[in-house]
């Protein structure tokens, strides 16, 4: 299906499946094949992409009140991880800052209402329409808590690749919607404009649609490597190795 004739699909109200709301989303690019080209770059236990590793291991291994004690040592992890993943560049707010800029991220995502992200992998659940809002909260609440630090004539900071990046090294609830990502989902047929209800509507369908490869793929990983990936975080390898290879046409596949 090309982007053409990808029709536009209503926004799903709480409480409801994806089933009928958002058309069915079928891989058209093996994702085996796509997980392992990008995941074959972490043998090197040192390669920058191991950063998310650590990162996620850390928040997945505590609980909110856990991290919110240990607040300090959760924000030096959570911005060495965005560092690495290229989230300081010259551009970025965040360059000029110290650590403590994400102090206020790691409040507000141990916060109770955001408790139930904490508890479930979101992709694969009966309820995960209910739980799209949160997920959209969780997003604008990291938002609104770097707002006070980004530059007030660029109203695109904080950006949604910063806020999907934070989500998928604490959360593990949304891909990196970066620009080899959005290349990617593009590519697949669907539009991608802003992270919205109808762009994670897409992605959760994918999930859902294709969750018999993603499982099989999180299995392998977690018995090389002993991490189990969460299924968003398969979905960012997918697209993100989908537009970069269409970006990087000599690369190797």
């Amino acid at each position: 299906m090309t982007a053409a004739t990808q029709p536009s699909p209503p926004q799903p109200p709480p409480g409801r499946h994806l089933s009928g709301v958002v058309p069915a989303i079928h891989s058209h690019d093996p994702i085996p094949q796509k997980i392992t080209a990008y995941h074959v770059a972490t043998t090197d236990e040192h390669h920058r992409y191991r950063s998310w590793e650590h990162c996620y291991g850390y928040f997945r291994a505590r609980t909110p009140q856990a991290i919110a004690a240990d607040r300090d040592h959760a924000a030096l992890q959570l911005a060495f991880y965005l560092a690495s993943w290229g989230m300081y560049r010259g551009s970025s707010f965040l360059l000029q800052r110290a650590y403590t800029v994400h102090l206020g991220v790691i409040e507000k995502l141990t916060e109770p209402p955001f408790a139930v992200l904490w508890e479930q992998e979101f992709g694969a659940g009966p309820n995960d329409a209910e739980l799209l809002p949160i997920v959209l909260n969780a997003a604008e609440a990291v938002r609104q808590a770097y707002k006070p630090f980004a530059p007030t004539a660029d109203s695109r900071q904080p950006s949604d690749t910063l806020l999907t990046k934070v989500l998928l090294g604490t959360l593990g609830c949304l891909p990196a919607c970066d620009r080899y990502f959005i290349a990617g989902f593009k590519n697949a047929g669907f539009t991608f404009s802003s992270l919205n209800t109808r762009s994670v509507a897409y992605i959760l369908r994918f999930c859902h649609d294709n969750l018999t490869a993603l499982r099989a793929e999180q299995a392998r990983i977690e018995n090389i490597g002993g991490i189990r990936y969460p299924l968003m975080k398969l979905v960012d390898m997918y697209f993100w190795q989908i537009g970069y290879e269409h970006g990087n046409p000599h690369a190797d596949p």
